[in-house]
């Protein structure tokens, strides 16, 4: 059966309607599964737990001025498959906005892997890359030579598998533990707030609410449990992780496998319950800092949901906020304040713009 909007002028149509066809039913599918009764009697009872930990807050209308610095990477995908390897272009850097002004860094390399998982390779360089970029700006600021109110960064604080374990020691992610720990302990020194802006969102941390794995992602819950301007702090991860971890595998990772906590999968059950022990041992392995002191500030990374005024879906921040001189009513202002119809702040949508052109200049050039 056709659908009734279309008619035979519809020349995208014929050319593959079996496609479009497929695609309108999956949508409809996905939006009945998605928003029925159990979903918003599940929104409801968890805007009344919210309200009920006075977590829900308004968000300032007047936002305080910032001299803010955001960090970005991109690198075109697929990559190029050569006969030895995989190849593509890394670019990053980084644009502030100075007392009016802006300023901006670009540089990029050549990434060449003969690795099955590229990636993960390329993805955990771009991550590495940008907070040494943080880094850079913030030794800047430290020897007078930047004006560096607060930094931006996309995606959260840490790098996997921080803060759930610690890579090997002398192993080939040892390199992560140094740069994250580097970075806190820079803005610690230099009293700058980093806040990491959670684009895609796989995460269910606000599951700790309720001690049960929820059905959807926390982007999707916080945009239909928060009204527009509004925010809540959900804790630190010193506090949400160690409960999420316990959530996770007592629940998600259950309901996952083997249809439910309840369900009759002995050898499932005992599998989770040594990974919990071992997620729990190795969180409070991070956050004590018994193998890599720099890591403990790791626990006061706090996780901060916001609903812009403008009508965009929520916002999923990690802030580190070493410095009592802001609080984080200011920084969600600010940010709300620099929120566009994307849902993210200005001065990303801004970077990635510039590095998508200079990526497609270097391109261009090099062939």
């Amino acid at each position: 059966m056709l659908p009734s909007d279309y008619g035979p002028e519809d020349i995208e149509f014929w050319i593959e309607p079996p496609l479009l066809l497929s695609i309108q039913s999956d949508v409809r599918r996905l939006l009945d599964e998605g928003v029925d009764s159990q979903v918003l009697n599940l929104v409801r009872e968890l805007r009344r737990i919210i309200e009920g930990k006075g977590l829900i807050k308004g968000i300032n209308s007047s936002a305080r001025a910032f001299n803010a610095y955001a960090i970005d990477s991109s690198y075109p995908t697929p990559p190029l498959e050569l006969i030895g390897g995989v190849m593509t272009v890394l670019s990053y850097g980084y644009v502030g906005y100075l007392n009016g002004s802006y300023d901006r860094y670009m540089t990029g390399e050549v990434v060449f892997e003969d690795v099955g998982e590229f990636e993960r390779v390329i993805t955990r360089r771009a991550q590495v890359r940008e907070r040494e970029l943080a880094i850079k700006l913030l030794r800047e600021k430290a020897r007078g030579r930047k004006e560096v109110d607060l930094v931006i960064l996309d995606g959260e604080i840490p790098i996997h598998p921080l803060p759930y374990n610690l890579p090997v020691e002398g192993g080939v992610l040892a390199h992560v533990t140094k740069v994250i720990g580097d970075l806190l302990n820079l803005a610690v020194k230099t009293g700058t707030p980093i806040i990491g802006v959670v684009k895609r969102v796989r995460s269910r941390l606000l599951s700790v609410l309720t001690n049960e794995c929820l059905p959807m992602n926390d982007k999707l819950i916080a945009s239909l449990v928060l009204n527009n301007g509004e925010y809540m702090v959900l804790g630190n991860y010193g506090e949400v992780m160690p409960q999420w971890v316990r959530v996770n595998y007592g629940d998600c990772e259950l309901r996952k496998r083997c249809g439910g906590k309840n369900a009759s999968c002995s050898d499932i059950k005992e599998l989770m319950s040594r990974r919990l022990s071992e997620g729990l041992a190795n969180i409070e392995k991070v956050f004590s800092g018994s193998a890599h002191p720099g890591l403990s500030m790791l626990s006061r990374v706090q996780v901060v949901f916001y609903k812009p005024r403008n009508g965009a879906p929520a916002v999923k921040l990690e802030v580190f906020n070493p410095s009592d001189k802001v609080s984080i009513d200011e920084l969600v202002a600010y940010l709300e304040s620099q929120t566009t119809d994307t849902g993210y702040p200005f001065l990303l949508d801004r970077l990635m713009s510039t590095l998508g052109s200079t990526l497609g200049s270097w391109i261009t050039l090099g062939t």
